[in-house]
């Protein structure tokens, strides 16, 4: 059995300026995906590698850090290359696709990863399996359920599943091949919108829906059950809250299971919302400074680089200098190209006049001009292996603006390790506050962080969907519309015949 390895997994946030150009690609090749423990890549190939008889082999994988909308260009370039690899590769007996769900590219006023999928799908024909492995902030389409064969879909976030869900893919796709199976799949499409921090699954009520999906998964006949929440800040028709579930061979089971996995999601909708510890910008920064714990992690969640975000905004690192610059402070991964390059020409121990603000993207320039003291500079950070959300290698800088530490990058880029700090020679434990331009705190830095604190701040990315422009999505939706009157019926597409 020889099962093959592609794909093209990109978040993309239609409001963010940082556009996805082919210079923010990350680009794995065979042995690449082989060696490098990529995500979701390496459960597949760890299922692959459990029966002798089956021939893992990895193609292409592109990836970048979640950013704006994906040039034509490059989406064309990934899409031929893929297809192109596929086409030369002989007697394969099916296709892994590791994909996000929330890609968009300019100029496809359809569902991107739906294009992807199926132009796999027209090239390999309608017999041959293909498998689909998808992070759970993605988008389900009737398209993109036509052009898979099964799908599995990460159950926790922050994400801790991905060699788990890469495991499921492969595995459901070597059941298919073995049993010679012809899979049922049936969606339903809710009307609500999940902004990934609403949902995290350690908290309710995401812990209970994605904790009862195994439950599904055994019930005889069935291949799994997934629950997609969909990219809540894109304004598209298919931006939406999806239950799917797929069969080994019964439409009537898959539809079953489905709209029984709707209704308890629909049942629960009203509590999406934020459970865990939020503030203000500058009533957030002022309880991280007097908690007694330590290290205290903060999140900038409206300018969040793992959502899409360009992470360019100065207006925490601004508050934080106004609460006092002599605090212990560190405000981590501002892009800011220009200011990148006047502090690695000026180099280490150089005290530079810089304006916060002037570089701003998103939201209109803020400037103020402060004296910051280089402490440290590079033109890449030496991170490691691989690491998820890493961004394209680019210049960065350490400065010192009185006791506030602050890190400046020549492309956004997304803190979300330790290994992060360490490159810049930044402790990651030793300081009272800790920014990051996240959302929910990333497993590693979750691990370390004694107590987290989300802001309420201002960005393309926050959280509050209210202050958003809405022209295309389905209306009514939740929350944006209260008394929201929803039933499976009308909402259920797939194999429905």
């Amino acid at each position: 059995m020889r099962l093959a390895i592609v794909g093209l997994s990109i978040e993309i946030m239609l409001s963010s300026p940082a556009v996805t150009g082919l210079n923010a690609l990350q680009q794995y090749g065979p042995e690449q995906m082989l060696e490098g423990d990529l995500w979701m890549v390496r459960g597949m190939l760890a299922r692959m590698a459990e029966e002798a008889d089956i021939d893992a082999v990895p193609l292409y994988w592109a990836t970048a850090l979640p950013g704006g909308i994906m040039t034509a260009e490059a989406y064309d370039m990934v899409k031929q290359k893929t297809l192109a690899l596929l086409a030369e590769t002989e007697d394969l007996d099916g296709v892994l696709v590791v994909n996000h769900g929330a890609l968009e590219v300019e100029d496809l006023d359809a569902d991107a990863d739906a294009d992807f999928v199926s132009a796999i799908r027209n090239l390999v024909g309608p017999d041959m399996p293909i498998g689909v492995s998808l992070d759970l902030h993605g988008d389900m389409t009737p398209a993109l359920l036509e052009a898979g064969t099964v799908f599995s879909v990460l159950r926790t976030a922050p994400h801790r599943d991905d060699k788990q869900t890469g495991y499921r893919a492969a595995d459901q796709l070597i059941r298919v091949i073995r049993k010679g199976l012809k899979p049922k799949k049936v969606a339903v499409s809710l009307p609500i919108l999940i902004p990934g921090e609403t949902a995290v699954t350690g908290l309710p009520p995401a812990k209970e829906l994605y904790g009862s999906l195994p439950g599904y998964d055994e019930v005889p006949g069935m291949m799994e059950a997934n629950i997609l929440l969909g990219f809540a800040w894109n304004d598209r028709p298919w931006t939406k809250c999806t239950a799917f579930a797929v069969s080994e061979d019964s439409v009537e089971l898959a539809r079953e299971q489905a709209i029984k996995l709707a209704r308890t999601i629909w049942d629960a909708h009203e509590q999406f919302i934020l459970h865990m510890e939020t503030a203000e910008v500058e009533e957030g920064l002022h309880r991280a400074l007097t908690s007694p714990q330590r290290p205290v992690y903060v999140s900038d969640a409206g300018d969040n680089t793992t959502a899409g975000a360009a992470g360019e905004l100065t207006l925490v690192l601004q508050t934080a200098l106004d609460l006092g610059a002599n605090e212990d402070i560190v405000v981590a991964g501002i892009t800011a190209p220009d200011t990148v390059a006047r502090l690695n020409e000026a180099g280490v121990g150089a005290d530079v006049e810089i304006a916060l603000g002037a570089e701003h993207m998103s939201r209109p320039a803020a400037d103020r001009r402060i004296v910051a003291r280089v402490e440290a500079c590079g033109e890449f950070l030496d991170l490691g292996g691989f690491q998820p959300y890493r961004s394209r290698e680019a210049a960065w800088a350490k400065v010192r603006i009185g006791n506030v530490i602050a890190t400046f990058h020549a492309q956004p880029i997304g803190i979300t390790t330790p290994e992060h700090f360490r490159s810049m020679d930044i402790d990651p434990l030793a300081h009272k506050l800790y920014v990051v331009k996240l959302g929910y705190l990333h497993p590693r830095i979750e691990d370390i962080a004694a107590r987290h604190i989300l802001l309420l701040s201002d960005g393309v990315s926050q959280l509050d969907l209210s202050r958003l422009t809405w022209n295309r999505i389905a209306r009514p939706t939740w929350p944006l519309d209260k008394d929201v009157e929803w039933s499976p019926e009308g909402n259920i597409y797939g194999d429905v015949s």
